[in-house]
C-alpha cells in the first residue's frame, strides 16, 4: 500500500513538472514585441503654438499604446526610439540657437529623467536602433559628404563609422537576434552625375536611378559583404528571420507599386515580385518575430496611420490613426518595430 501511494505521489509531481515545463515553454514564444513610434503634435495647451516630440509605443499583444516621453521640437525632423527593457529613450534634438550644428542624439533614462547627450557633430540624423551594446544610427557627420552609418558604444561613447566618403545610406535594418545589420547604399559620385546628365526638363522625376547595393555587416563593422544589386530605389529593408526583403521603386517618389526583392540569406538566392499590396510610405517597416504580419506606416482610404499588415489574409488593420492619438494636426515621424 506504501508503495502505491509513493507511487502516486512520485507520478503527481512528474505530471507537476512536466505541466510547468510545457508552461513555460508555452510563454517563451509568446510574442513581446512593441512598437516604438515618434509622433509630433502642438503642446497640450496651445498657448504658444510651440510643437512637441512624443515617443509612444504599441505593445503587439496586448494591443495597448501610451505615451512615455516628450520633448520640445527642435530638430529638423525628429527621430526617437523607446527601449522598454532598460527604460531607455532615444531622440534627436538641436542645441542653442547656432545654426550651425544640427541634430544630435540624446538619451533619456526614464527612472531619473537623467539626460546624456550621445553626439556633437552631427549634422542631420535619420536612424536611431539600439542594439545589445551599441546604438546604430545612420546619420552625416558635420563636414561629411555622405550621410553614413555609424555605431556608439554603451559603455564608452566611442563613435565608429562604416563606409567610405563615396557611399550614401538610404535605409538600414537591424537583425538583434543573429547580430547583423544591413543597409542599401549608392554613389553620391553616380547621383550627382545622373542628376547633371537627365533626359528631359529637369524636375521631371526622368532621371537614370543610380545602382543601389544592399550590404551585410556585423556589429564591428568588420566582415561585410555584397548581397545583391539594383538600377532601383531600395528605399525598405526589412527581415522576415530567413530572408531580407527590400522594396524598391524604379523612381524616387514614385507612386507606383514598389518591387519587392526576396533574398534568402542561406542560399543567397533572390526572387523578384510586385508588391501587391497598399503602399507602405516610409521605411522603418518590419516583420513581426513570428514572420505573419509586417507593421507600417501607411495611408489606407486617406487615413494616413500605424497599420498591421496580415500576410495570410493580405489585409491592413489600423493600429492608431494620426488623429486618433491627441490632435488632427499631429503626425508619426517614424517607427521602430522592437522584437524580443
Amino acid at each position: 500500500m506504501f508503495r502505491k501511494i509513493l507511487l502516486l505521489l512520485v507520478i503527481s509531481v512528474l505530471i507537476i513538472n512536466l505541466s510547468a515545463c510545457n508552461l513555460s515553454s508555452k510563454d517563451s514564444t509568446v510574442s513581446t514585441d512593441y512598437i516604438s513610434i515618434t509622433y509630433s503634435d502642438y503642446a497640450t495647451d496651445k498657448t504658444d503654438d510651440k510643437i512637441t516630440t512624443q515617443i509612444w509605443y504599441y505593445d503587439c499583444l496586448t494591443r495597448e499604446n501610451k505615451k512615455v516621453f516628450e520633448f520640445e521640437y527642435t530638430t529638423q525632423y525628429p527621430l526617437g526610439y523607446y527601449d522598454r527593457k532598460n527604460q531607455l529613450v532615444y531622440y534627436t534634438k538641436r542645441i542653442g540657437d547656432d545654426k550651425k550644428h544640427g541634430d544630435q542624439i540624446f538619451v533619456t533614462d526614464l527612472s531619473n529623467n537623467r539626460e546624456t547627450q550621445l553626439t556633437n557633430n552631427l549634422f542631420a540624423v535619420n536612424y536611431i536602433i539600439p542594439a545589445q551594446e551599441e546604438v546604430f544610427f545612420v546619420a552625416r557627420p558635420e563636414g561629411g559628404n555622405v550621410i553614413k552609418l555609424g555605431s556608439i558604444d554603451k559603455k564608452t561613447n566611442k563613435i565608429s563609422y562604416w563606409g567610405d566618403d563615396d557611399t550614401e545610406i538610404r535605409t538600414m535594418t537591424v537583425d538583434t537576434q543573429k547580430k547583423k545589420i544591413f543597409i542599401s547604399a549608392y554613389s553620391i559620385k553616380e547621383l550627382r552625375y545622373n542628376l547633371a546628365h537627365q533626359d528631359g526638363p529637369v524636375g521631371q522625376n526622368n532621371m537614370k536611378m543610380p545602382k543601389y547595393t544592399v550590404f551585410q555587416t556585423d556589429y564591428n563593422f568588420q566582415n561585410t559583404k555584397e548581397l545583391f544589386s539594383e538600377y532601383m530605389c531600395i528605399r525598405t529593408l526589412m527581415t522576415d528571420g530567413e530572408n531580407l526583403v527590400a522594396l524598391c521603386d524604379k523612381k524616387f517618389n514614385d507612386p507606383a507599386p514598389s518591387t519587392v526583392d526576396y533574398y534568402n540569406l542561406k542560399t543567397n538566392a533572390k526572387v523578384q515580385k510586385d508588391w501587391d499590396a497598399e503602399r507602405i510610405q516610409v521605411g522603418d517597416a518590419n516583420y513581426s518575430s513570428d514572420g505573419n504580419k509586417i507593421y507600417a506606416i501607411a495611408s489606407i482610404d486617406n487615413k494616413r496611420g500605424l497599420y498591421e499588415y496580415s500576410l495570410k489574409t493580405m489585409t491592413f488593420t489600423p493600429l492608431m490613426f494620426t488623429p486618433l492619438i491627441i490632435h488632427e494636426g499631429g503626425f508619426i515621424n517614424n517607427i521602430q518595430i522592437v522584437r524580443n
